[in-house]
């Protein structure tokens, strides 16, 4: 069985969790900028197409495993980022991570993706980016604006609450707390602070259900509101590049083609998300910080899956099957005895209610390896 089994769906999902804080200036900025809680929400809801630069850090608390597929993953997840982004739209953006051997700089039009690697000297063309596409999380979802769009997404009126302001990179920036309620969630609160002038969240903290410190989030250090020129976007490959057009990895995509016959239109009370053409196989639910992900494994990348997970010290056995948490997103993989088939059940939330997704899944047809 191939390595690209392990791990494959936690992964995806992490995609809408990535991040964490090192430096926050609190210095006094006196009164909020906005109103309620729910303006504030709309109106970080209204920034999400307003054009901004900056530079971002990002450390990430996630101890995914390390193998030749996920290392990127890993790292990303599991240390500190440290990356320079200049965004015009969400087609029309560029930026520049910077690691101990040189600089990776991702620049993504509407026609391509273009990524330079500094140290290898190549320059690697892919197809443009696909609205709503299941894939690996990459170096641009922990910037500020991308982490709380996605875990701001299914929040409402009712959920929100705000936070005394503070500065962030040298600019006032109002607080929103939003807060799950749901005692199957793995997450217990997300706190964004918005940026008075633009409203564009430049903090985002992540807590799980335990202990008091953020489990995730990501910082602006340095942070403007200004649109970026053309020319700084602008990327051009450096002379003796070696430049090659390559397909999308996509670890998903394996599970994403096995036929769907019968995953269900509602999980756990969640409607089922729309699949990507491809991928009809991965079932999505829920939205924000509430995300489930489902997918009928074959009995061969079952058992990969498994010793992998058995190996982990937070690795739990339930009547439905064999769990792990990594930080707030948890992975089932289910007892065909008991489930009629073995599933492949990620998401944030607690191993608990996965087991309880699971119990609602069909038996379907699927490859026996």
């Amino acid at each position: 069985m191939r390595r690209t089994w392990r791990w494959v769906v936690v992964a995806a999902v992490v995609a809408v969790l990535v991040g964490l804080p090192s430096l926050v200036r609190a210095f006094p900025v006196g009164q909020s900028g906005t109103g309620s809680a729910a303006a504030l929400l709309e109106r970080i809801r209204a920034s999400r197409t307003h054009p901004y630069s900056g530079y971002a850090e990002s450390t990430g608390s996630l101890a995914l495993p390390t193998t030749d597929q996920l290392s990127d993953v890993a790292s990303l997840l599991g240390g500190r980022t440290q990356v320079r982004a200049w965004w015009r739209s969400a087609d029309d953006w560029r930026s520049d991570t910077v690691t101990p051997a040189g600089e990776l700089s991702t620049r993504t039009s509407p026609t391509e993706v273009q990524v330079w690697d500094f140290e290898d000297s190549d320059v690697a063309v892919t197809g443009p980016d696909v609205t709503g596409a299941v894939r690996l999380p990459r170096v641009g979802d922990t910037l500020p604006p991308e982490l709380a769009a996605r875990l701001l997404s299914g929040a409402t009126a009712a959920q929100v609450s705000t936070l005394p302001p503070r500065r962030v990179a040298g600019r006032a920036a109002d607080g929103l707390r939003m807060t799950t309620g749901d005692p199957l969630s793995s997450i217990a609160r997300v706190d964004v602070w918005a940026d008075q002038a633009s409203g564009i969240p430049v903090l985002v903290e992540v807590f799980g259900r335990t202990g008091d410190t953020a489990a995730l989030s990501s910082t602006f250090l340095d942070f403007t509101d200004t649109e970026p020129s053309v020319q700084e976007v602008a990327f051009s490959p450096p002379p003796g590049a070696r430049v090659f057009t390559r397909q999308r990895f996509d670890l998903v995509r394996a599970i994403g083609q096995i036929p769907d016959t019968n995953l269900p239109a509602r999980l756990l009370g969640f409607d089922r998300t729309p699949s990507q053409p491809g991928l009809e196989g991965i079932g999505q639910y829920g939205s924000g910080v509430t995300q489930i992900a489902v997918g009928a494994l074959p009995e061969r990348a079952a058992r990969s899956l498994i010793e992998q997970i058995r190996l982990a010290s937070t690795a739990v056995k339930l009547p439905e099957g064999t769990a792990i948490s990594v930080g707030p997103v948890s992975l089932l993989v289910t007892d065909p005895q008991v489930t009629g088939q073995t599933w492949l059940v990620a998401g944030t939330l607690t191993p608990q209610g996965l087991a309880q997704a699971a119990t609602q899944l069909r038996p379907t047809a699927t490859a026996s390896s």
